[in-house]
Order: C-alpha cells, then structure tokens, then sequence
C-alpha cells in the first residue's frame, strides 16, 4: 500500500474506534498495532485519524483485495479488543464487509480467525 492508501485503511479502522462515543486504552493499542502491521509511521496514523474526525467520512475500502479484506479483519479485531461490540461498530463492519463485496460464510470465517488471533 502506498502512503495514501494506510492513511485511508487507518481511517476506516479509527472510524470504527470512535463509533461508539469512546476510544480507550485497549482500542488505542489495538490501533497502534494494527497500524505497525501495514507498515504505517506517525504521520500515517495521524492522517488516519484526522480523515476519519471529518464531518461525513465514510468507510472506503483501499488497495489491492487482500489490502480490503485486511482492512475488514483488522476492524473485526479493533471492534472485539476490548470485550464489547457496540452495534454502531457491529454496522460499520457489514457495511463494510459489504462494499468489500464477500459473503456471509467469508464472513464468518473472517470473523472465527479474527476471533482467535
């Protein structure tokens, strides 16, 4: 992914974050993990947080297939880091997952493995 690219995919992950009203602790690591994952430096992560602080951001999916599905993964694991699945965060995802364009069994695949890492 290029620069623009990590900063859209991080966007899309700290949109889900802030969903629920509240970014804690363990969603703030969880971020920052994610965010060493794809490569993403300090300006990366900040631009990715600044784009989804904008009035009407929407999720947008980013890069080559295995860069969305990713993306989907890495927002089921922000979504599930800290024990609670808000139902704001719970339509982000299928929205999500639906732009993504897969189905309910990719889904709950995605969904089984992300719970076990």
């Amino acid at each position: 992914m290029n620069k623009d690219e990590k900063v859209g995919y991080l966007a899309n992950i700290y949109q889900l974050l802030m969903s629920d009203g509240v970014v804690d602790r363990l969603e703030e690591k969880a971020f920052e993990e994610i965010s060493k994952g794809i490569d993403a430096g300090y300006f990366e992560r900040r631009g990715g947080m600044e784009l989804a602080r904008e009035a009407g951001f929407q999720a947008k999916a980013v890069g080559r297939w295995s860069d969305r599905i990713r993306n989907l993964e890495d927002m089921l694991y922000a979504a599930i880091c800290n024990g609670v699945v808000d139902p704001a965060e719970k339509n982000l995802i299928k929205e999500f997952g639906s732009q993504v364009g897969i189905s309910q069994e990719q889904f709950d695949v995605i969904k089984e493995e992300t719970r076990e890492r």
